[in-house]
């Protein structure tokens, strides 16, 4: 490869570690579905639209956390290869960036003809999203920005479904409640034992922290009873919220759609009730805790994906498919280039 489109790809790498595309999928996943739950067809403008917002609240959310959290995440192993941890772009250029996906999402909403519950959702989204990564693991009681966070998110699926006035339906409130528990129970179990280690060194409290979590070596967690009971009961009602729907057809599928998503619910949620298991597990080793929390999180979202998927229409669905795989190839592309140096 030449020089400049060495430097080039070295550039792009490190712009999509900047805003962690990787986790993109997510942030996308939810206004696409929430706007399949109204029942309206959407232009490829607002498809287009809808991915343009998304990366822009995206971009808000963990860039503005990631400058931040700063000084912890030059303590944080996992974040050694950080763009802003290395040096390579400025605090104040990231907060500049970061800021600036305010207006770029709102004149995206304009341009694609959005509605005034969509302007609504996103601004709330804004607001509690900075507020979650202001106070988040600062306070007294983590559990509570828990949920600020997970509202957060879940005013995404609001802004999804707002695009046309009164579109709302108690699909779209279940998939909202779904949003904010899974985030409670990710950011509140998953993410805060992950991080557990350095968020003690620097005095932060989590909630795993604050339901007695501590390392017990320098291989292994205490996993006391009191959060494993608080994680099942957030899993119990996270699989409650993702079923109900399916349970009351309101995709109104066939019988053999309904059985084949049925089937394929149930696979991949006793797949995350067994990943689940390990993280909690006293034998569980700090340093397989990311690859663990990694592998909850994409079957946990390809449950969802699954849900909706024999409801989406075909254009839809593909383009749901692109906005969650396409930014998982970075790092697969970089992990089959380290073995090969290997």
């Amino acid at each position: 490869m030449s020089e400049p489109l060495t430097k080039l790809s070295r550039v792009l790498d490190a712009l999509l570690q900047f805003i962690r595309f990787p986790a993109f999928g997510f942030t996308a996943m939810l206004p696409l579905l929430s706007a399949d739950t109204t029942g309206q067809p959407l232009t490829a403008r607002q498809m287009l639209g809808i991915i343009g917002v998304a990366l822009a609240f995206h971009s808000f959310c963990y860039v503005l956390n990631d400058v931040i959290d700063l000084p912890l995440d030059r303590t944080q192993a996992l974040r050694m290869d950080a763009p802003l941890v290395r040096g390579l772009i400025r605090p104040g250029s990231a907060l500049a960036f970061a800021l600036l996906q305010v207006p770029v999402a709102l004149i995206v909403t304009a341009w694609m003809g959005g509605g005034r519950e969509s302007y609504v959702a996103l601004s709330v989204g804004f607001v509690l999203m900075a507020a979650y990564n202001l106070l988040g693991k600062r306070t007294a009681l983590p559990p509570v920005t828990d949920v600020i966070q997970g509202v957060a998110w879940g005013a995404m699926v609001f802004f999804g479904a707002g695009l046309r006035p009164g579109s709302i339906t108690s699909l779209t409130v279940y998939l909202f409640a779904f949003v904010v528990m899974y985030i409670i129970l990710i950011n509140g179990v998953h993410g805060s034992l992950r991080d557990l280690t350095n968020d003690l060194t620097w005095g932060m409290r989590s909630t795993a922290i604050l339901l007695g979590a501590r390392p017990r070596n320098a291989e292994q967690l205490v996993i006391p009873p009191r959060l494993r009971l608080y994680a099942y009961t957030l899993q119990v009602f996270t699989l409650g919220l993702l079923f109900w729907p399916l349970f009351e057809n309101l995709f109104g599928y066939s019988p053999v759609a309904w059985a084949a998503t049925l089937i394929a619910l149930l696979l991949l949620s006793a797949r995350c009730l067994h990943i689940l298991a390990m993280i909690l597990s006293p034998n569980t080793r700090q340093a397989d805790l990311a690859r663990a929390v990694g592998a909850y999180l994409f079957a946990s979202l390809s449950s969802l994906v699954v849900l909706f998927a024999l409801h989406l229409e075909p254009e839809r669905l593909i383009v749901l498919l692109i906005a969650c795989l396409v930014p998982l190839l970075p790092n697969r592309v970089r992990h089959v280039a380290s073995a090969l140096k290997a």
